[in-house]
Order: C-alpha cells, then sequence, then structure tokens
C-alpha cells in the first residue's frame, strides 16, 4: 500500500507539516526529529511527490532538455555530458525529442513548463533555426541554456557554444599548405546557421585566397532534410560514390558531420580509392563514429562531451548561487584532430 506523509506524521507522533519541513527544509527541524522521521520514511520506503514538494519549494529537482533527434551521437554526447554531471547530484532529467518539427518543440516546450523544471536546456531545436525563435524575448521561470547557438543570450538565457572557426580554419590551411586540389565540402540541403557558417567559411576562404570556384566547391546533399542518422551515411554514400567516379573527382573533402564522412570513406572504398593517398577526408563533431571508423576518421573537435558538462556545471553553479551575476555566454574553441583520414 502506498504511504502518505500523513502516515509518516502519525507514525512518528508530529504534525505532517514536520514531517514536510524535513524532507524539504531539514535545517528547520532538529536533528533528533529529523532522524526519526527519516528511519520512519526508510522502514515504509515512502517516495515523496515532487510535483507537491515544487508547489511548496518552487524546486522540483529535474530539468528538461529538448533536443532534435538523440540517435544522432552528436546529440547523443551533449545529452550524456548533462547527465554525467547531473545524475549522481540526485538531479532528474526530462528529455524530447523534436525531431525538425516547429508543433512538437513547442509542445514540448510548454510541458516542461508545465511540469516546473528547474532548467530548460535546448540542443539546436528547430526554432533556433528559425524566425520564430522560442527562447528569444520571452521569460521564463527558471534558467535556459542554449546550447550551441549563435544568438545573443537575453533575459533567463545562457549561451554555451563551441566555436566551429578554429577547425575549420586548421582544416583549410592543410588544404592549402598541401595543395589538396579540388577540394569540396559535403553539407545537406537543410536550414542550419551550423551548415550556413560552414558555407560562408569556404566562401569566405576562396575570396581571400583567390581560389577559383571550381577548385573549391560546396556540393549540397539534397536527400538529407531532417535529423542527421543512418540516412545521412546512405545519402552521402550515393552522392559521393557519382562525384568520386566523375573525372573531375576531388583530392580532399570536409563532410559537415562525421556520419556525411562516414558514407563519403564507404564510397571510397567500393570504388578502391585510396584514402589518405589519393583522396582525404575530414568530418565535423568528434563522436565515436570517428573513433571507430577504419581507417580512424579525422575530424574537427566540436567538444561535444564538453559543452554538455559544461552546461550541467552552469546550472550547478546558478542552482547554488542564485544571486550571482554569472556569465552569459561562454565559448570553447574547436580545434582539427587529424587521424587516418587527412
Amino acid at each position: 500500500m502506498k504511504q502518505k506523509l500523513e502516515d509518516i506524521a502519525r507514525i512518528a507522533g508530529v504534525n505532517p507539516a514536520t514531517v514536510s519541513r524535513a524532507i524539504n527544509k531539514p535545517e528547520k527541524v532538529k536533528f533528533e526529529t529529523r532522524q526519526k522521521i527519516q528511519a520512519i520514511i526508510n522502514e515504509l520506503g515512502y517516495k515523496p511527490n515532487y510535483f507537491a514538494k515544487g508547489l511548496m519549494t518552487g524546486k522540483t529537482d529535474s530539468v528538461g532538455i529538448l533536443t532534435v533527434n538523440r540517435s544522432n551521437p552528436y546529440f547523443e554526447e551533449i545529452i550524456e555530458g548533462i547527465e554525467r554531471l547531473l545524475i549522481p547530484d540526485g538531479t532528474y532529467l526530462y528529455l524530447c525529442n523534436c525531431e525538425c518539427s516547429l508543433e512538437l518543440e513547442k509542445r514540448n516546450l510548454e510541458e516542461m513548463i508545465r511540469r516546473n523544471i528547474d532548467a530548460l536546456f535546448v540542443i539546436e531545436t528547430p526554432s533556433l533555426n528559425s524566425k520564430n525563435n522560442f527562447y528569444v524575448n520571452r521569460q521564463f521561470h527558471c534558467p535556459v541554456i542554449l546550447i550551441n547557438q549563435y544568438i545573443k543570450a537575453s533575459g533567463d538565457n545562457f549561451v554555451i557554444r563551441c566555436d566551429q572557426h578554429p577547425g575549420l580554419l586548421d582544416v583549410f590551411k592543410e588544404v592549402e599548405r598541401r595543395s589538396l586540389y579540388p577540394f569540396m565540402l559535403f553539407i545537406p540541403a537543410m536550414k542550419s546557421y551550423a551548415y550556413a557558417l560552414k558555407m560562408r567559411f569556404l566562401e569566405k576562404w576562396r575570396r581571400e585566397n583567390n581560389i577559383p570556384k571550381a577548385q573549391a566547391s560546396c556540393i549540397k546533399l539534397p536527400d538529407i532534410t531532417g535529423p542527421n542518422n543512418e540516412t545521412s551515411v546512405w545519402s552521402s554514400f550515393d552522392i559521393a560514390k557519382k562525384i568520386l567516379s566523375s573525372p573531375a573527382r576531388p583530392r580532399a573533402v570536409l563532410a559537415a558531420n562525421d556520419l556525411i564522412a562516414l558514407g563519403i570513406l564507404a564510397a571510397a572504398r567500393e570504388l578502391k580509392i585510396k584514402v589518405p593517398e589519393e583522396l582525404s577526408v575530414a568530418g565535423v563533431d568528434n563522436t565515436f563514429i570517428s573513433r571507430i571508423s577504419i581507417p580512424p576518421l579525422s575530424t574537427i573537435d566540436l567538444r561535444t562531451g564538453e559543452v554538455g558538462e559544461k552546461a550541467a556545471e552552469l546550472y550547478q553553479r546558478v542552482k547554488n548561487e542564485p544571486e550571482k551575476d554569472h556569465p552569459r555566454v561562454l565559448v570553447l574553441p574547436s580545434h582539427f584532430n587529424r587521424r587516418g583520414t587527412f
């Protein structure tokens, strides 16, 4: 039979309000009384109602995570970084995948708010790439931590991101130093600030170094319009196979993420093109896929796990020191991990 707070109070011979204080504000209850109540709680296996606790204390010891799709290793490693710090801390996590749906994201967001979470982590959701941004210029009851976003922090928002520019610059310098032309950037044909950033970087680099477009071009992958998963691998495989079979095949390729790079490596292997002797390939993200691919994939490290941990650390600081003015933006530099494919 499920035990109620009143049952604990009756057995302990105290008022239910005393039991509530012993659970939620133990410092306001005498040590001996706390010990007695805790012993009864342990014996009966009583589980506090955290929604009721949230009404009384304004805290639920829970946080929400909104992301696109956890099946993508990039998002998974960020989430694991958050979990590594918060689960041992006794924090409960609500995780919602939004896929690429603004409607689903909004519904999940409103549900998180209804559950009175203590903080919200938002990882590159659809609205952050649209004009209908759900987080800027809106007041929330809790801190909102936007992960890998390039929008300005405002209100209760914090921004933590890994700057892609240093890693991209490392790759482009290597292409220039070794004259790895023609060079191609493989990128999904979907609206994304992260992908647009890479295309702008390519255009700027080409312009500043007087490189003809034929020598440094961008290939858009039309079949990748949603979350990056297995579809990304096989879509990039099909297109890469056609391009690598043509007379104007590239000498080096930068894929927008590690999954796309995996498809390019598979195409090169099927066509018996030697990597990196005849084709240099690099990805972006540095997920576990890059470390277990054969050969190990060269990739731009976006420090996914560390970004997740830093986001969790920020929440813990805000929770423990709510009156302190915490920095609103934290930026970590990326870097190029050169392995066996470049």
